[in-house]
């Protein structure tokens, strides 16, 4: 008997929904390691299984694993492979193919591959338009066409799949579910990104109430979503609010060394900026470094580098160190001149987007 339930044990322990667990857990957590481990653990048992939309399925998993962590090319790679399985065995209209073309396109667009973003998140639009309206799989779908339309510089549009993502989870699992809570949190992004502050408020308070229920276990998308509340809190001069967040923020930043860079990188802009509307130069200088070293780390040279750079001449004028903040503006411009876009005009920060 003891044999027979300890068989049953292992095999539970070592199914693909566990190691799926597990290895989402562990990409909360910032575990990068740990949460690839467990994916490719999963892509075993499904190959073994046959189950060939799961592999390309956990493929796409581990691009948005990958992409995360800033390596953007093994991430396209993943992307693909996935593509390659979803395409061929997929089901018609399955929105999990639209998901991936989603997830691929943003890769693109983050890249800075404009054009070849644009097409596959158009591709992707197209492809779930046959889904049933309240396909709880459109939800993710939904999430990502709206930070493209924030990239494009339509708010409004933008705005209006978020409502609707939000309208299917509540159907589907609730009004306060962490099942489609990530939505709650990059609503609240778009929202502070286009001003509207009040609203920013609401989305990220609500992620942030709803994700304290599940675990006491501080996340990087917690981490995160704090920094941006702190950032509302900050544009709306509720300073102490502000100062609040931000120490959640980096308590749990300091957690997580190294896992995250974009993640990282977007808390020290944030912090540097808030610097600078205090008038502490020096330590917004020092933050504003911190973010350039972690964007070049993943994108080399590249718009939100550029911005970066820009930020950082400021705070280095202010300092009086003249020729080194005019070498940053002059390295800047370099690198826009060099890339230019459908976008360039674009005033929305892609990275802050669906960084997690």
């Amino acid at each position: 008997m003891f044999s027979v339930v300890l068989s049953l044990a292992l095999s539970v322990s070592a199914s693909p929904q566990a190691l799926e667990f597990k290895a989402a857990r562990a990409a909360q957590l910032g575990r990068y390691d740990d949460a690839c481990k467990f994916y490719f653990q999963e892509l075993n048992l499904l190959r073994a299984s046959g189950d060939r939309v799961g592999v390309g399925r956990v493929y796409i998993e581990l691009g948005e694993i990958t992409q995360v962590h800033g390596e953007f090319s093994i991430a396209e790679a993943n992307y693909k492979q996935g593509l390659g399985l979803l395409d061929r065995y997929a089901a018609p209209h399955d929105v999990l193919l639209a998901t991936a073309l989603d997830d691929l396109g943003w890769l693109y667009v983050s890249w800075g591959r404009f054009m070849d973003g644009s097409r596959l998140m158009e591709k992707a639009r197209l492809l779930a338009e046959g889904a049933p309206p309240n396909d709880s799989e459109l939800i993710r779908h939904l999430d990502m066409q709206a930070a493209y339309l924030m990239v494009a510089g339509k708010y409004s549009e933008a705005r209006r799949d978020w409502q609707r993502a939000l309208e299917i989870g509540k159907r589907n699992f609730g009004s306060e579910s962490p099942e489609y809570d990530d939505v709650l949190m990059h609503f609240g992004e778009g929202s502070a990104m286009f001003g509207d502050y009040a609203a920013a408020e609401e989305m990220l308070r609500r992620y942030l109430r709803i994700e304290a229920g599940v675990s006491q276990i501080p996340t990087m998308s917690r981490a995160v979503a704090a920094a941006e509340l702190a950032r509302v809190y900050a544009k709306l001069h509720k300073y102490t609010d502000a100062d609040t967040w931000f120490g959640t923020a980096i308590g749990t930043l300091k957690k997580n060394p190294e896992q995250t860079p974009l993640a990282q990188a977007l808390v020290a802009c944030y912090l540097g900026d808030y610097d600078m509307e205090r008038k502490d130069w020096s330590s917004a200088q020092t933050h504003y470094r911190e973010t350039l070293r972690l964007q070049q780390s993943v994108f080399g040279a590249n718009q939100a580098v550029a911005i970066s750079m820009i930020s950082l001449s400021k705070a280095l004028k202010k300092l009086h160190r003249n020729d080194e903040a005019k070498d940053f503006v002059a390295r800047a411009k370099a690198i826009i001149e060099s890339g230019k876009s459908p976008f360039e005009n674009q005033t929305v920060d892609v990275v802050a987007l669906r960084h997690q």
